[in-house]
């Protein structure tokens, strides 16, 4: 399986609280954490989710190395401006 930088795969258990599974997004900069969850229910698939991650993340950093500050893109990026 592939590692992706600031993207970790969540496989939760039947049988218990912890049926969240999905990949989560979690980048930190300027001592403030960006964390977003793309689970495979809401994008139908494992793959399609993290599919949506890579992008945001991809995203995120380019605005970030285009010399934006974190907290405005982390803020254009969470999922209550999305909806």
């Amino acid at each position: 399986m592939n590692t992706h930088r600031y993207i970790t795969r969540y496989n939760g258990q039947k049988g218990t609280r912890n049926t969240f599974c999905g990949w989560r997004l979690c980048i930190t900069r300027q001592k403030e954490t960006y964390v977003r969850y793309f689970t495979d229910r809401e994008y139908a698939h494992a793959d399609k989710a993290l599919q949506e991650a890579l992008q945001t993340r991809d995203a995120m950093l380019a605005a970030l190395a285009g010399g934006e500050d974190f907290p405005s893109v982390a803020a254009r990026y969470r999922k209550s401006a999305e909806s």
